[in-house]
């Protein structure tokens, strides 16, 4: 008796080259058939057909793709969009019980930024990338493919730990997932004097990367906040021994990692003339801006953010955007 799979109709289908999962795949996915029909059509149980779709989507066979209007809960979407300008303003699905949990935050609005950004992408394009530790969730969502014509541009400069959310481990992270060129900024996010950062910025090879940064189509980044216990864990750590002064003067936020303050007004201050990378009027001049970021801790900072004009499409959570809409009354 032949060991092929019955196809369930009393026929026999061709398999691929003896690999169940990829078989697996072929028949839920792209036959439309139920779980029962695949496990009888291969001659296995229910569970193992579950544990086969699940190996493919860890290979890559299948990639989950979600609509854009999933994420668009009509009413509340609507009223945040008007009042902020925005092109867009997505949702993540609200999962009471992990709501409070900012680790589990950013993970599912990680999730929803990556299916906004994949909407987005066209060929040809160059994509700016900032860092933090929703835009590495944002990474992990990412399915692995093949999108050689993309150019990912790292628009700060870089730091000198080797955290994994740091800016150019960020741009590299969604390049690779992309299966697009990698475009780092060899340069430091600060530098000690005015003089140093003018010289850098005569090099060759730093004017070819701002020619880069500046050419951007879409940029995707996060908000820094600013308080005693996480305003650090997505900031570059060169920052961090001016900031007090910084909020002295009234920061709400840390945007591409420049200070702003309540209205999104950038904020002169330690750092003023010493940081290299992409500057806020240059944010601003990119067509495309897609701000990812959610929870109580960063609504300042997001909401000083919005209001600077700096964002074109939000992903957030509902509860996020619920006190976006009160804090602005």
């Amino acid at each position: 008796m032949s060991d092929t799979p019955k196809d369930g109709s009393g026929g026999e289908s061709a398999r691929f080259i003896e690999d169940t999962t990829a078989w697996a795949t072929w028949l839920y996915y792209a036959e439309s058939r139920t779980q029962a029909e695949v496990a009888k059509a291969l001659g296995v149980s229910r569970a193992s057909v579950a544990n086969y779709l699940a190996d493919a989507r860890r290979r890559g066979l299948v990639t989950i793709s979600l609509a854009p209007d999933l994420l668009e809960q009509a009413d509340l979407s609507r009223k945040l969009a008007t009042r902020f300008s925005l092109k867009g303003a997505f949702i993540a699905p609200e999962v009471s019980e992990e709501d409070s949990d900012p680790k589990s935050l950013r993970k599912r609005l990680g999730i929803a930024g990556a299916q906004i950004l994949l909407s987005r992408l066209k060929k040809d394009m160059t994509l700016g990338v900032a860092w933090g530790r929703t835009m590495l969730e944002l990474a992990n969502a990412l399915p692995e493919s093949r999108q050689e014509s993309l150019r990912v541009v790292q628009v700060s400069g870089s730091s000198l730990g080797d955290d994994a959310s740091s800016p150019e481990a960020c741009t590299l992270f969604i390049a690779n997932r992309l299966g697009a060129r990698c475009h780092n900024f060899h340069a430091p996010a600060v530098v000690t004097t005015p003089d140093l950062r003018t010289a850098l910025l005569g090099e060759p090879s730093l004017k070819r990367h701002f020619e880069r940064v500046h050419s951007c189509n879409t940029v995707v980044f996060g908000v820094g906040e600013l308080n005693d216990e996480t305003r650090w864990a997505d900031g570059n750590n060169l920052i961090q021994p001016s900031a007090e002064e910084y909020m002295k003067s009234g920061a709400a936020g840390i945007v591409i990692g420049r200070f702003i303050d309540d209205r999104g007004h950038a904020l002169e201050g330690p750092l003023t003339g010493l940081q290299i990378g992409m500057e806020l009027h240059d944010l601003k001049a990119v067509p495309e801006r897609i701000c990812v970021a959610g929870g109580q801790e960063k609504l300042e900072a997001l909401h000083a953010c919005l209001t600077g004009g700096y964002v074109t499409d939000l992903v957030t959570d509902r509860t996020t955007a619920e006190h976006l809409l009160r804090e602005d009354k």
